[in-house]
């Protein structure tokens, strides 16, 4: 009787371990887990292997919601509803714990993820969301797309101007920049120690200007010659080409060269203006 017994609540163990671990998978994907260091993962919607044609790695570009509440379920933030967050996968621009979460998403998929402090905003907390030091962070997130940037060649032209294309467009799809055309440009522009000067992102809105009209320094001007629309470069303009022995106070000090990343949103030829 006893032996029946074992073997029953034996039989009962193994099923409920079971039916646990296929809880916890969908399509063999398993849907949650806590890494060593504390970080932990929960997918709340997994996309299908059949619909998941990409998925997130180390230097995509990523479009993300999310929203942050603190141990209580006290929202700290949240852009669900609004314009997606964009940041560069693995590259620092978010905490470390929000950089390795975000890896190996599909688009469409959400998650809730516990980020310990150590991989959030650590001793220093952060002041303006009343995030305390070595505070645990608590998200929801979803990847709502994901740009995956085709490297094309680059060059060094004799007067140091420096370009190297970061997403190239098959030249079957390039609508081409020339002399006379009118941009809409995204940029970004730090100096050689890596000071942010602007950006274009910061403003919601490209900056607009006619090619080879001298209405920007003369290494943009040649930068943005001969892209395509949609593409990406990051450029290196030398203070010959920028903004000289004078710079632009406050910010650029002379003799600064400039470093760019720079896109080609919309391009209006001149023939269609």
């Amino acid at each position: 009787m006893k032996f029946l017994i074992f073997c029953s609540l034996l039989a009962l163990t193994v099923f409920a371990k079971k039916d646990e671990e296929e809880s916890n998978t969908f399509q063999g994907q398993k849907l949650s887990w806590k890494e060593d260091d504390g970080l932990e993962i929960k997918i709340i919607r997994p996309i299908s292997e059949e619909k998941c044609t990409i998925k997130s790695q180390a230097g995509d570009t990523v479009d993300q919601f999310y929203q942050l509440h603190d141990a209580e379920n006290n929202v700290i933030g949240s852009n669900f509803g609004k314009k997606p967050y964009n940041f560069k996968l693995g590259d620092g621009q978010v905490i470390a714990g929000m950089d390795r979460a975000m890896t190996g998403m599909c688009i469409g998929e959400k998650r809730k993820v516990i980020i310990p402090g150590k991989l959030g905003f650590g001793d220093a907390g952060r002041d303006r969301d009343n995030i305390k030091t070595d505070q645990t962070l608590y998200y929801t997130v979803q990847l709502v797309d994901i740009f995956r940037p085709v490297p094309g060649p680059s060059w060094k032209e004799d007067d140091g101007l420096e370009i190297e294309v970061t997403h190239k467009i098959e030249s079957d799809a390039c609508k081409k920049s020339a002399v006379g055309d009118f941009i809409h440009q995204q940029y970004t522009l730090h100096l050689a120690d890596g000071t942010f000067v602007d950006s274009s992102f910061s403003r919601n809105e490209p900056f607009k200007f006619k090619l080879g009209a001298k209405q920007v320094i003369a290494g943009m001007d040649r930068a943005m010659t001969g892209m395509c629309e949609g593409e990406k470069r990051k450029v290196v303009i030398p203070p010959a080409l920028g903004y000289g022995t004078d710079g632009r106070p406050p910010q650029i000090p002379g003799n600064a060269t400039l470093y760019f990343d720079i896109e080609l949103e919309k391009l209006i030829k001149k023939d269609e203006l």
